[in-house]
């Protein structure tokens, strides 16, 4: 499986590339279909689903709403808008409590690999509508 269909693997890695919208899995369905009409969305949803067990992609997931994908790699932290449904990265932002809980399970004998902070509410342009 590793091998099989990686045209169709790289074509959804030529999507990502520089993606900062956090596209969906039907979103990047939608736009690998202009490139290649005959793609299914079950191929590009288990190509997503292998690119996020190899670790070229990161998988979002938020409340109430289909996972979003990234292709920014180092960790960070992402802002979900629950009117529009768009993700935002969260720029420099490394909370010394994050660090400091990750040390706690450390000495607790946990092995902490990752964390995925994902903050909701209202992003400025869906605020400004309200106004």
């Amino acid at each position: 499986m590793q091998n099989r269909n990686s045209a169709q693997r790289n074509l959804i890695l030529d999507i990502m590339d520089g993606n900062k919208s956090h596209p969906t899995a039907d979103q990047i369905y939608d736009e690998a279909r202009k490139v290649d009409p005959h793609i299914s969305r079950g191929t590009v949803y288990r190509n997503l689903n292998l690119l996020v067990d190899n670790g070229n992609l990161l998988r979002i997931s938020v409340p109430d709403g289909a996972d979003h994908f990234d292709s920014t790699l180092v960790q960070h932290y992402h802002f979900y808008c629950r009117k529009c449904n768009k993700v935002y990265d969260v720029p420099e932002f490394c909370p010394s409590q994050v660090i400091e809980t990750e040390k706690k399970l450390g000495k607790l004998g946990f092995q902490s690999v990752n964390h995925n902070i994902v903050f909701d509410g209202i992003c400025p342009d869906c605020c400004k509508e309200n106004h």
